[in-house]
């Protein structure tokens, strides 16, 4: 990002402000099936969103507008933060698991969504946050590869350029989830990766 708000960031990264709006995520625990733990980390982001001051919202369909408008599918972000002044989004979100060197092309995705609804949102937010879960890996993402779609952009499917942009930088964060005897699985913590 141009100038992080180091605020937000810390906010995004603190286990204690998790603890209190999402106890079941870091204190209760949660079984790991269907889309569970993407269910409760989505909330998380959209409750610390409105934590925060923004008007937070989860499942957000990005407007088709400006000149990516129809390029590329039709994309709904896991989380949007909106400045309640300006009405605009400050703060876009995606949530997904990662399990390893097999997941790097679904985080690449998620990045994609990301800089395309940045686009369509006529390049207004200011932080683009890709957080992604994990527990018991042994590899991390290539970052890079995921910083370059930001700034370089990237072809949809049909061949279609989507433009990256320098003002904005991926924020990656990583959920480290650990399971216990229960066989739950509890936030540990959160992690700036990649920066």
């Amino acid at each position: 990002m141009a100038n992080p708000d180091n605020s937000i960031i810390a906010q995004l990264q603190n286990l204690n402000t998790a603890r209190e709006l999402m106890p079941n995520l870091t204190d209760w625990g949660v079984k790991d099936f269907s889309c569970s733990i993407h269910s409760l980390g989505m909330t998380y982001l959209t409750l610390l969103g409105n934590h925060l001051g923004y008007v937070g919202v989860a499942e957000v369909p990005t407007p088709k507008n400006g000149q990516y408008a129809y390029i590329g599918d039709d994309i709904r972000s896991d989380s949007v933060w909106f400045n309640r002044e300006t009405r605009l989004p400050t703060l876009i979100a995606e949530f997904e698991r990662y399990s390893g060197v097999i997941d790097q092309s679904k985080l690449e995705s998620k990045v994609k969504n990301l800089l395309l609804a940045h686009n369509r949102w006529d390049g207004k937010p200011e932080y683009l946050v890709l957080a992604y879960w994990t527990k018991g890996i042994s590899s991390f993402p290539k970052y890079e590869n995921l910083q370059q779609i930001i700034s370089k952009g990237f072809k949809t499917p049909a061949q279609e350029p989507v433009e990256g942009t320098s003002r904005q930088k991926l924020l990656l964060l990583q959920f480290w989830m650990r399971e216990n005897s229960d066989q739950k699985l509890y936030l540990s913590e959160i992690v700036v990766r990649g920066n």
